[in-house]
């Protein structure tokens, strides 16, 4: 699928298994409702019992896949069988990492050939963003259960294709939303949830760094056009010539990327919607652009949002490449008290007088990932499932396209589309001129 392309062939939805409420998040429309069965084959899985090891591949071991492979890796249930890269040396890297737990794993260019060629029951995606939709639908259309890097699509429209294909094949997929499985999170979701705190109004977010230039990022010097297998990399967005830093540093450039929506932004507004148990929200406004970096770069790296959910609150997110000093921080202000993360390290209740403190063990990759195996036994729903996937993809997207064209984008939850328009043309009924 193309990353530029908004018409992109939706498969119909299969009735929603009675499995499919969410953990801790709100679906996009208010009731699924049942469609033509779809008259593709639904492969067949193998049940896995308690003793059995889930045999899993992992397509793609860069920075972010490496991590992951480690956490799979510790897991004593499971056996890593297979990895993919098209970067020869990381992949070669990742196998022999594999090999002093398994020495037979095998290791592929393509993900494709390792989905033929083995016996899986699971695989972990953590490709490019612009190659996760065709990394999923290939898992799909083997049988496999899908641990899949945020975001799980570009666009909203892909998201929505991966999410009925995934109600249809009855699989788990667990979207790399980690923070879920945090216990600060879930706290923070606790303490909303009882009512305590009063009515949410706003949900800030601030997160700046200190970047540099991409000429003064390090690329990997033994890196060629042959030993990134540049192709598979492109795949059909548009061809450049081999270039290591959109290789090596693809999330600044749109083809391969949301930018900073869809990998900073799109993290705690998940969380908020885990948080409170929202829905989409009801319209999107967007600004940025390259205001420090003119280096190539086609990704902002100074952007703003802020999304209103319908009667409920606003998410206000800003991040800056270009000047570190405040760092990260989430708060979430209620009428009778706040919440405030730190650093995504330690959380803060404010009530009044009353300021309770709660450190974080830090960020994890081992509980969302046993969570994600542990349904995989159990068919049950995963905390960070294919619906919550397409909510925090969707919303990225809108902001890219308000951002990209001026408009404040408006979620339709009846046909699960994004409008552009003014709010004069999609007046709101709690809305005062």
């Amino acid at each position: 699928m193309k990353p530029t392309s908004r018409r992109v062939f939706l498969r119909q939805a299969a009735v929603l298994s009675a499995g499919g409420a969410l953990a801790g998040c709100a679906t996009t429309t208010a009731a699924s409702k049942p469609s033509v069965p779809s008259p593709r084959t639904i492969p067949e899985r193998r049940a896995l019992g308690k003793e059995d090891v889930i045999r899993c591949g992992v397509a793609g071991v860069g920075n972010r896949g490496s991590a992951l492979l480690h956490a799979a890796l510790r897991q004593q249930d499971v056996a890593v069988v297979a990895v993919t890269d098209t970067y020869d040396v990381w992949r070669d890297r990742a196998a022999a990492w594999c090999k002093e737990k398994r020495p037979e794993v095998a290791a592929y260019v393509r993900f494709e050939e390792m989905f033929e060629k083995e016996t899986l029951d699971a695989v972990i995606i953590a490709t490019p963003d612009h190659i996760h939709v065709p990394a999923i639908f290939a898992a799909l259309d083997r049988g496999l259960d899908v641990y899949t890097e945020k975001p799980m699509a570009l666009r909203y429209e892909q998201a929505k294709a991966v999410r009925d294909r995934v109600r249809e094949t009855g699989a788990v997929l667990q979207v790399g939303t980690q923070l879920r499985s945090m216990a600060m999170y879930q706290k923070a979701r606790e303490v909303a949830a009882s009512g305590v705190l009063g009515k949410l109004l706003m949900t800030q977010v601030e997160r700046h760094s200190k970047g540099r230039p991409l000429g003064e990022t390090a690329t990997p010097a033994e890196a060629t056009e042959a030993n990134t297998h540049w192709n598979l990399f492109v795949r059909d967005t548009k061809h450049y010539p081999y270039d290591p830093h959109r290789y090596f540093n693809w999330r600044f450039y749109r083809e391969y990327s949301n930018g900073f929506f869809g990998d900073l932004l799109l993290h705690h507004l998940d969380m908020c919607h885990f948080i409170t148990g929202c829905g989409m929200p009801e319209r999107v406004a967007a600004v940025g652009g390259v205001y420090c970096f003119d280096d190539g770069r086609t990704c902002p790296d100074t952007v703003s949002a802020l999304l209103e959910y319908p009667g409920k609150f606003h998410f206000n997110y800003q991040t800056t490449w270009g000047n570190g000093h405040y760092g990260l921080c989430e708060r979430y202000l209620f009428t009778e008290g706040s919440l405030e993360i730190g650093d995504m390290a330690a959380l803060a209740i404010f009530r009044g007088d009353i300021k309770e403190k709660i450190a974080s063990e830090g960020i994890r990759d081992d509980p969302h990932l046993q969570n994600f195996f542990g349904c995989m036994r159990t068919r049950e729903t995963p905390i960070a499932p294919v619906e919550a996937g397409l909510m925090a993809a969707a919303c990225a997207d809108m902001a890219w396209q308000s951002m990209e064209s001026g408009d404040t984008m408006h979620w339709n939850p009846g046909a699960e589309a994004v409008i552009a328009g003014s709010p004069a043309k999609h007046p709101r009924k709690n809305f005062r001129t």
